[in-house]
């Protein structure tokens, strides 16, 4: 097969679809950890009897299919690798100096708007701890400090509970940055070298989870997104066998707990993002009918907005349910549930009118 160059700068629209179905997918998350025996379960990782998978409600909404419902952790690898794949683009078609000024205000204006909403939210609302609440939910029982405030929006150093959603910004940030070392690196299509590509991917996320070098274990998952520019499409076949790999790969993780199996946290890693890669992989060739799906209205919407969504949701569904108190039963529950949908949808239009709409309009105007 003869080499092709990658042709930059080509919209894949049905990426927008998945990356708004996964920031969807991270917002049932976040709903399900107000309730304690979800956040017990997953935010400790409690697995059942080795060996033994019992048909609770629990283990059935949990350790089967239903999980790519609301499996948060999988849904930000998707993100990762995503901004690996499509930051390619972005520094192929921009000068270096213009790329970073660009990126910088695109992931930066955004931010200002919502974590300005959520200190507000803090100073107008108490939020105390709710008895008989989550571990996760009274983790956000905070006040307002401008410390946090200034820490939440530099994100670099980390970020606190004002905005629990902004951990993976620092990610974000350094790999937009990082990812300059490709600006003049020219993709020419070849399966062995995205395998060698993932290969040493795989290796980096290794040794920096093992030497608990937090950047190194991150910035690969990136890196992998990246190595998909390799990867010739239209060439391997089976689209929904190929989709449905790489789901199975992506949560093989979590579905082993269901027997009581775990693998090690490096493992993990490795895992999803591999999963992560090959669904990309796959979502992003055209003229399929997944494509076509992701192209489809909702998804699009939710991608328009997805970014806006994230960095507003938690602040916003956590003051709900520390506003209200705990909830007891199902239906008390539910409409928390509906109250909180309806505040993140305004929230959401709030951050996009105000710091991404205008950020991405002042960047086109400069291309």
């Amino acid at each position: 097969m003869r080499d092709r160059k990658v042709v930059y700068g080509k919209r894949q629209t049905s990426l927008d679809g998945l990356r708004g179905i996964s920031a969807l997918v991270v917002v049932i998350h976040h709903l399900l950890l107000t309730l304690p025996w979800f956040a017990d379960r997953v935010g400790f990782g409690s697995l059942s009897r080795k060996g033994h998978f019992t048909f609770s409600i629990h283990n059935i909404f949990e350790y089967t299919p239903l999980h790519i419902l609301y499996g948060g952790t999988e849904a930000v690898m998707i993100f990762f690798v995503l901004s690996g794949y499509v930051l390619v683009n972005a520094i192929k078609k921009d000068a270096p100096s213009s790329y970073v000024r660009f990126r910088l205000l695109r992931l930066y204006a955004p931010m200002l708007i919502a974590v300005t909403l959520a200190a507000g939210l803090v100073l107008l609302f108490k939020h105390k701890t709710v008895p008989g609440g989550s571990w996760w939910l009274n983790s956000h029982a905070i006040k307002f400090t401008l410390a946090s405030y200034f820490k939440d929006l530099w994100v670099v150093d980390g970020n606190d509970s004002l905005d629990s959603s902004l951990w993976t910004m620092r990610y974000e940030v350094f790999f937009s940055l990082a990812v300059l070392v490709l600006a003049k690196y020219v993709f020419k299509k070849s399966i062995a070298s995205f395998a060698i590509a993932m290969f040493s991917m795989c290796g980096m996320i290794f040794l920096g989870m093992h030497y608990s070098l937090d950047l190194l274990g991150w910035l690969p998952v990136f890196f992998a997104g990246s190595a998909l520019h390799w990867l010739p499409t239209s060439k391997i076949k089976a689209v929904s066998i190929r989709l449905v790999t790489g789901i199975l790969i992506l949560f093989l993780p979590w579905c082993l707990a269901g027997f009581g199996y775990s693998l090690n946290t490096i493992a993990d890693r490795i895992l999803m993002a591999i999963g992560a890669v090959l669904i990309v992989e796959v979502c992003r060739e055209p003229g399929t009918q997944i494509s076509r799906l992701l192209n489809s209205r909702l998804p699009r919407l939710a991608g328009r907005y997805s970014y806006s969504l994230y960095l507003i949701h938690a602040p916003v569904l956590t003051t709900v349910w520390l506003a209200m108190g705990s909830s007891v039963g199902h239906i008390a529950w539910l409409f928390r549930c509906v109250i909180a949908l309806a505040a993140i949808a305004v929230s959401t239009t709030v951050v996009y009118q105000l710091g991404e709409k205008p950020s991405l309009k002042w960047i086109h105007s400069r291309k």
